[in-house]
């Protein structure tokens, strides 16, 4: 396994250097990043801003807005927050759930208990301390890899997470909390000595590496630029982290035990001229191509749930069911 350790904290070139070794470096070996940022929201790749991030108040409190590529919900990092990438090979046939649940979080609650800290994972993604959430796994394919990333709140200023980040009512009665700070904590809050973050970022370097033995790889400027490239053409631009629906005429949504979806239809003639899924769910490959599926079907729940009997909707839906898919569109 290689080990990079990227000094920058522009969250949009991480996202690009996670793409570059997609392409570059993980399809025959591991790789692991550990990285920060500055103050930043990461939408999920199926989310409106809009919608989840009170963009005025962001703006005033100098939070970076980025979109990744994996799905699930917004996070709010800072430099009191570790992110954690893992790039593996993957062939089809492979659990992408199970490796992200053994290669990584495993690994990272093992590092955390030679620290004395006793996380547990929970739910559909969590990772939780005393009942609490420090982390959530998210996920995206690639061409035969598979990159899994977390985040780690170590001492992350949840005031500005609270303020900014637009919790929808639904999620939290979901999860019988009354607040997003209820929900979460800080794994510094937990400590007995109070390490900095960079003292806490050494001590999980050394836990990790005696668990999964790494090699320090570092960029070359060649990667540097092509990386600059893909952060310049993607996640630093406003067409990828603004992008907003089309025109619709049919518009439902339902929080369902696997996230919320929200289903944008433009129908023509009893047809699905145009669609667009937007949603907090745990989807692995871009959502586009299974909206390609629905475009051109007749807007019929006998025709529609032929449709989706021949898709494989796990790496689309993160485990929604088409029954379930079916009851949000005609809901």
């Amino acid at each position: 396994m290689i080990f990079i350790q990227p000094k920058a904290t522009d969250a949009a070139l991480h996202f690009a250097s996670e793409e570059y070794c997609m392409t570059a470096l993980g399809q025959t070996q591991d790789v692991f990043m550990l990285w920060q940022t500055d103050c930043c929201a990461m939408l999920g790749s199926n989310q409106i801003a809009q919608d989840e991030i009170d963009l005025s108040l962001a703006k005033q409190h100098n939070v970076q807005i980025v979109r990744r590529a994996s799905g699930g919900g917004t996070i709010y990092t800072d430099q009191g927050t570790l992110l954690c990438t893992l790039i593996t090979p993957f062939s089809h046939g492979d659990d992408a759930k199970e490796i992200g649940r053994t290669r990584l979080a495993e690994p990272l609650i093992m590092a955390l208990e030679k620290m004395g800290i006793h996380a547990e994972i929970k739910g559909r993604n969590d990772m939780l301390l005393d009942g609490k959430k420090i982390s959530g796994l998210a996920q995206r394919l690639g061409k035969n890899c598979l990159c899994s990333h977390c985040s780690l709140l170590f001492d992350t200023d949840i005031s500005v997470l609270e303020k900014i980040l637009t919790v929808d009512e639904s999620k939290i009665k979901s999860k019988g909390i009354s607040s997003i700070r209820s929900r979460v904590t800080n794994i510094r809050e937990h400590l007995l000595k109070k390490y900095t973050t960079q003292e806490f970022k050494a001590l999980l370097i050394q836990a990790l590496s005696e668990i999964m033995p790494m090699e320090m790889y570092a960029f070359s400027q060649e990667e540097l630029a092509q990386i600059e490239k893909i952060r310049v053409e993607k996640y630093a631009n406003p067409l990828w982290t603004y992008r907003t629906n089309s025109s619709f005429t049919h518009h439902s949504e339902k929080r369902l035990p696997l996230g919320k979806i929200e289903v944008y239809l433009e129908i023509k003639e009893g047809s699905i001229h145009s669609c667009s899924i937007r949603g907090d769910f745990l989807s692995i490959k871009p959502i586009e191509e299974f909206e390609n599926t629905l475009t051109g079907k007749a807007f019929d729940k006998d025709a529609l749930s032929a449709c989706l009997n021949t898709v494989d909707l796990l790496p689309y839906l993160g485990g929604i069911t088409a029954e379930e898919f079916l009851s949000v569109l005609f809901s």
